[in-house]
């Protein structure tokens, strides 16, 4: 178990509670039960760090990845739950990776777009989540294809259904959850790319940085993450590899 000392606690939690960003971008590592509570992986994780560090827990719920990174620096949270991608590491620092997720693409059955490398055509409109990790990507590997961006991922969903855009790209837990056992919508075969999920702190914490790194290759090597994606019903997720 990781040793929380109190020069680590002044840089994690220097407000006093251990203030974590939970973004709900992604269903399949956090989502809201019916009574308002959270479930998933990274909130397990939060309420797993706030037993350890002995300090009351305070989540800060976004309904997207952009959101919360958009907040890095204003001080609002300690930890948060994020896509590592580099063109956000001037504003934050990642530990390793806690899950490994994949992003596709959903298109209508009847579109003659089936395979990904059809779709990176002129005129083919493919929507995602501003900010997301796939948008990160997608905005330097689409050549021809027009992104057009939804705030949230479920608001790039709802376009999607209301028609005008050929293709929405987004996490493949989340596209089957709505699309799943659908005639009329297709999900795509292999990947866009990989993500890897991770914790992060505001840039500038190497203490606290240090610990959480610790804290997630124990929570890996012990089987917490392996227990609480199962209990979650989300097993099918990929775990990380140790940290080298």
């Amino acid at each position: 178990m990781t040793h929380f000392n109190e020069a680590i606690l002044a840089e994690l939690a220097p407000k006093g509670p251990l203030r974590a960003a939970i973004n709900l971008g992604n269903a399949a590592l956090a989502r809201k039960r019916d009574d308002g509570t959270l479930e998933g992986i990274s909130p397990d994780l939060a309420r797993e760090l706030a037993r350890q560090t002995g300090r009351e827990l305070e989540t800060i719920v976004y309904e997207g990845a952009g959101k919360a990174f958009a907040d890095a620096q204003n001080d609002v949270w300690d930890v948060a739950f994020l896509a590592v991608d580099e063109s956000r590491a001037q504003k934050i620092d990642y530990t390793p990776a806690y899950v490994e997720i994949e992003a596709t693409y959903a298109v209508r059955s009847d579109a003659p777009f089936q395979e990904m490398e059809q779709l990176d055509v002129p005129h083919a409109k493919i929507l995602v989540a501003q900010n997301s990790a796939y948008d990160l990507y997608l905005s330097t590997e689409l050549e021809a294809a027009e992104i057009v961006r939804a705030e949230t991922p479920a608001a790039s969903l709802d376009q999607f259904d209301r028609g005008g855009h050929d293709a929405v790209a987004g996490v493949r837990q989340t596209l089957e959850a709505r699309y799943g056992g659908r005639d009329d919508i297709h999900i795509l075969p292999g990947s866009i790319t990989s993500i890897y999920q991770a914790m992060c702190v505001p840039k500038g914490r190497p203490a606290a940085l240090e610990a959480l790194t610790s804290f997630v290759e124990d929570a890996k090597r012990s089987g917490f993450v392996h227990e609480r994606l199962e209990a979650n019903g989300n097993g099918t997720l990929k775990i990380a590899p140790a940290a080298k």
